[in-house]
C-alpha cells in the first residue's frame, strides 16, 4: 500500500494522515469501550453511503470503521458525524481518531427505531420504541416535538416516561437546529459545542441579533464572532461590532497586564482591531452603551476629567475597576488603625531571638525587623542573598512569642513549599489560605470573615496580581497585621496589575529595602552576578577551564546551534564536570515558547535525549510519554496538586489515563483534566517564578528580542541554588542587561492610594 499524502510514522509504530478536519457521517453498532471518567470510547462505525476507504487498498473492512476518542454519552443506534483524523496503529490497524462527536437525527424507521431506544431516552427500550414509529412514521421526532399528546395510548408507554422523552427529542431538534445554524457561520464542531454549552441550546436568535457574544465564550473569540458577523451581513461600522472590539481590545490590554487603559488609548486599539473602519465619533456611541450596559467602567473623578469621554478618562473592565478600588479602600482601612497598633518586639527582644538563633544582623536588618513588628501594613524588598528569608523567620517567631497567631502564604504552590522549607512553618498558596471554592469561583474568607491571625505574611507579592491582592486584603481585617514580602526587580504578575511596583512607588505601605549582600555565599557569581544585571553591568564568567564557579556561559551561533549545545551541555556536559543528574537536578528556563530555541522544541530534543521507554498517548492535541517531566498549570484543591508543581509520569494506560508522580503523591489525570498539564523539560520565566533548581540552563539568542529583558534575565538566573549556565550569543546576553525598559503596566493603584491618605 502506498502511504498517502500528509502520511507521518509516530515513534510508537502509528501512522496518521489526513488533515485534522476529515468527518464522516454513520451509526454506532458497538460501543467496543467506554469509560466514564477518562470519557476514552472505542466505537465501531457503520458508514453511511457514499463513503470511501481513506487510503485504496487499505487493509481494513470499508463497511465498518473503528473510531477512538472521547465522548460523553455514546450509545448504540446513534448516528453521527466524526471529526479528526485517519491513522494506522500496530496492534489494531486502520482507525478513525475522532476530536468531535456530533449526534445527527436517524434518517429511516430503522434508524429511529435504534435511536429511541438507545441511552439517551431513559425507559424507551426497542418494544416500545417500534411501536412509536409505527404509530407515528418517519416524522416521528417532529411529531413529538410539535405534538406530545400522539403519544398517548401507546401501549406501555408510562405518563412519566412519555414526558421525558418529549424533553429530550425537543432538547435534541433544537440541538441539531442550532448546530446547523453555528457551522453556517462559519464555525466548528467543537467550537459550536463551545457556543451551545456556554449560551444554551436556545441561542439561535440572540446570536442572530448579535453574532458578537461569541467573543464572550471561553476558548474562542472576537476574530470568529467577527467571521460570524460578516456571515449574517453585519456592516463593519455596526454599533455591535464596534463594541465587541472595544470589549476585545479591553480584555487583550488585560491579558498584557494592563488593569486599565486611557479612552484615548482604548479607541486607538479598537481601532487597529477593526482595521479604522468608523470615526471616533462612532467609538464613543459604542463606549457610552457599553457603560450605561455596566459592560466597562469609567473612571472620571480619579484624574479630573473636564468631559465625559475625553482622552484621559480611564477605562476598566468592571471586575479590574472593582478591584483596585477595593484594594485601595481595604489597605486605606488597614493603614487607618496605625494609631492603635502597638510593636510585637522591642530590640531587647529582638537581640535574644539572634542569639537563640545563631546570627547576627546587620543594623539595616534589625531595623526592618522592627518596623515589620510595629506597622498594621509593611512591605519588605530586597534580591539575592540580602536576607529577606532570616527576617520572615525573625518576624514570624517573635510575633508568636507574643502571642500572635502566624499564617504564611505564597501566591503558587511551589512557592508555598519554599517558604515553608525555609521559615520551618507550614505554609499554603493564597487560594488555599482564602478558601477557594472552585464551584462558585469565590472564597470563604473575606470583609464578613476575615483571617483567623494575628499576623499574615506574604511572600513572592512579585507574582500578586491586582485580583488576588484584592481578596487577599479584604480577607485581612484590623487587628490582623500584613506583612508583604518580594523582590520588584523580577518579572510582574502574570494576570493584570502592577501591585509591588504600585505600593512601593505611592510610598502609602513603609518599605523596607535590603540592598547589601549578607549571606554566607556572597562569593556566589549567582548572586553577585544577579546584581551586577540589575546595575546594567555584564556578567562575569570565569576563565575557560575553571570548574570551581557556579555561574557559565557557552556561545553557539543561531538558534538551532544554540539548542544542540544546550542540550550538550544539558545531558553532558553538567552530568560529567559537576555531577549533577540533568534528569532530576537541571531545569531549562527560556524566554519563548516558540522558535527553533523556545521551550517547545526544547522540551521534544531533553525528551527524546532522556530515551525513556513506555507507552504513549494523544490527549488534548499532544502526546503524553511514561518518564516525561510535567508542571501542573492551574490550582486543584480536589486533587491537591497546584499551579507550579512539578513531577514525572510514571504510567500511560491504554484508555488515555496518565499518572504524575509529584514529590507528595501520585495524582491521575484523563479527559479534560490533561490540559492542566505540560511538558516541563524546559519552562518559560513566568512559569519559573517561585520556584528554586539546583541547576538552571537558560538559552539567549537574538530571536527572542522582544522578550530579553533585564528583568526576564535577572528572574531566571536567581532561581538557580548552585550553578547557572548561560547557552547562546553575547549579543543576546547584552541585549538582555542593556534593556532595562520593563513594559509598561497601566494601573491606577498608586494614585488610589496617594488619594486615600490625603495627599
Amino acid at each position: 500500500m502506498t502511504p498517502p499524502t500528509e502520511y507521518r510514522q509516530e515513534r510508537d509504530g502509528t501512522a496518521r494522515w489526513g488533515g485534522a478536519g476529515t468527518s464522516f457521517q454513520g451509526t454506532i453498532e458497538l460501543v467496543t469501550y467506554h469509560d466514564e471518567r477518562s470519557l476514552y470510547t472505542v466505537l465501531r462505525i457503520a458508514p453511511e453511503t457514499g463513503f470511501q476507504a481513506p487510503v485504496e487498498g487499505a487493509l481494513f473492512e470499508p463497511t465498518r470503521v473503528t473510531a477512538v476518542g472521547r465522548a460523553a454519552d455514546p450509545a448504540v443506534g446513534l448516528r453521527v458525524r466524526l471529526i479528526g483524523a485517519w491513522g494506522t496503529h500496530p496492534k489494531h490497524g486502520t482507525q478513525f481518531e475522532f476530536e468531535g462527536l456530533e449526534v445527527l437525527p436517524p434518517i429511516d424507521v430503522e434508524g429511529l427505531v435504534r435511536y429511541l431506544s438507545s441511552k439517551v431516552f431513559e425507559g424507551v427500550g426497542e418494544t416500545i420504541a417500534r411501536r412509536i414509529t409505527d404509530k407515528l412514521g418517519p416524522g416521528t421526532l417532529a411529531t413529538i416535538r410539535d405534538h406530545p399528546e400522539s403519544l398517548k395510548g401507546i401501549r406501555g408507554l408510562r405518563a412519566d416516561v412519555a414526558r421525558g422523552l418529549t424533553d429530550k427529542v425537543r432538547a435534541q431538534l433544537l440541538a441539531h437546529q442550532t448546530g446547523a445554524f453555528l457551522r453556517g457561520l462559519g464555525l466548528g464542531p467543537l467550537q459550536a459545542q463551545a457556543v451551545i454549552a456556554a449560551l444554551g441550546v436556545e441561542c439561535e436568535a440572540a446570536l442572530r441579533a448579535n453574532p458578537y457574544r461569541i467573543a464572550s465564550v471561553p476558548t474562542l473569540g472576537f476574530a470568529l464572532a467577527d467571521e460570524a458577523g460578516r456571515h449574517l451581513g453585519f456592516a463593519e461600522d455596526d454599533p455591535r461590532r464596534l463594541a465587541a472590539g472595544a470589549l476585545q481590545a479591553m480584555k487583550l490590554a488585560s491579558n498584557d497586564g494592563h488593569s486599565l487603559l486611557p479612552l484615548a488609548d482604548l479607541v486607538t486599539r479598537a481601532t487597529e482591531l477593526l482595521s479604522g473602519v468608523a470615526p471616533r465619533e462612532k467609538f464613543i456611541e459604542s463606549l457610552a452603551g457599553l457603560e450605561e450596559e455596566r459592560e466597562l467602567v469609567f473612571e472620571r473623578e480619579l484624574v479630573g476629567a473636564e468631559e465625559p469621554f475625553g482622552d484621559d478618562v480611564l477605562v476598566y473592565l468592571p471586575w479590574l475597576h472593582a478591584s483596585e478600588a477595593g484594594l485601595a479602600q481595604n489597605l486605606a482601612q488597614l493603614q487607618g488603625a496605625a494609631g492603635e497598633v502597638h510593636p510585637l518586639a522591642d530590640e531587647r527582644q529582638l537581640a535574644v531571638a539572634e542569639r537563640e538563633a545563631g546570627i547576627e544582623l546587620h543594623p539595616s536588618q534589625r531595623a526592618a525587623v522592627l518596623q515589620l513588628l510595629s506597622a498594621p501594613v509593611a512591605l519588605l524588598t530586597g534580591g539575592p542573598g540580602v536576607g529577606k528569608t532570616t527576617i520572615i523567620r525573625l518576624v514570624a517567631a517573635l510575633s508568636e512569642a507574643a502571642g500572635a497567631k502566624v499564617l504564611l502564604a505564597s501566591p503558587t504552590g511551589r512557592a508555598a513549599k519554599r517558604l515553608a522549607e525555609a521559615t520551618g512553618r507550614a505554609a499554603s498558596t493564597i487560594h488555599r489560605l482564602l478558601g477557594f471554592n472552585a464551584g462558585t469561583g469565590g472564597f470563604s474568607r473575606n470583609a464578613d470573615k476575615p483571617l483567623d491571625a494575628g499576623v499574615v505574611i506574604i511572600d513572592e507579592i512579585s507574582m500578586l496580581d491586582i485580583v488576588l491582592a484584592h481578596h487577599l486584603v479584604k480577607a485581612v481585617q484590623s487587628p490582623t497585621r500584613l506583612v508583604l514580602v518580594g523582590d520588584p526587580n523580577q518579572l510582574p504578575s502574570v494576570g493584570p496589575g502592577n501591585v509591588l511596583s504600585d505600593l512601593i512607588e505611592s510610598q502609602r505601605v513603609p518599605v523596607s529595602r535590603l540592598t547589601q549582600i549578607y549571606r554566607q555565599d556572597a562569593k556566589s557569581l549567582i548572586v553577585s552576578n544577579a546584581h551586577r544585571i540589575l546595575q546594567g553591568e555584564t556578567p562575569f564568567v570565569p576563565d575557560k577551564g575553571d570548574t570551581s564557579r557556579d555561574f557559565y556561559f557557552f556561545g553557539a551561533d543561531g538558534p538551532a546551534a544554540t539548542t544542540d549545545r544546550l542540550v550538550e551541555v544539558v545531558t553532558q556536559r553538567i552530568p560529567d564536570t559537576f555531577g549533577f543528574d540533568w534528569k532530576t537536578d537541571v531545569q531549562v528556563i527560556a524566554p519563548m515558547y516558540r522558535g527553533e530555541c523556545g521551550v517547545d522544541v526544547i522540551n521534544e530534543r531533553l525528551r527524546e535525549a532522556q530515551g525513556y521507554g513506555g507507552r504513549e498517548v494523544q490527549l488534548g492535541g499532544r502526546t503524553w510519554r511514561t518518564g516525561d517531566r510535567v508542571i501542573h498549570t492551574r490550582n486543584d484543591y480536589e486533587k491537591e496538586v497546584f499551579n507550579g508543581d512539578m513531577g514525572r509520569i510514571i504510567s500511560v494506560s491504554a484508555e488515555g489515563v496518565v499518572t504524575v508522580r509529584f514529590p507528595e503523591q501520585d495524582v491521575t489525570y484523563s479527559g479534560a483534566d490533561i490540559s492542566d498539564l505540560m511538558l516541563a523539560f524546559a519552562i518559560t520565566v513566568h512559569r519559573s517564578q517561585g520556584g528554586e533548581f539546583p541547576v538552571v540552563v537558560m538559552p539567549l539568542v537574538t530571536q527572542h528580542y522582544v522578550m530579553l529583558q533585564r528583568n526576564l534575565l535577572y528572574t531566571a538566573i536567581t532561581r538557580a541554588q548552585k550553578l547557572v549556565v548561560l547557552v547562546g550569543s553575547r549579543r543576546a546576553l547584552q541585549m538582555a542587561v542593556d534593556n532595562a525598559d520593563q513594559q509598561h503596566r497601566e494601573s491606577a493603584l498608586a494614585a488610589r492610594l496617594e488619594r486615600a491618605s490625603g495627599r
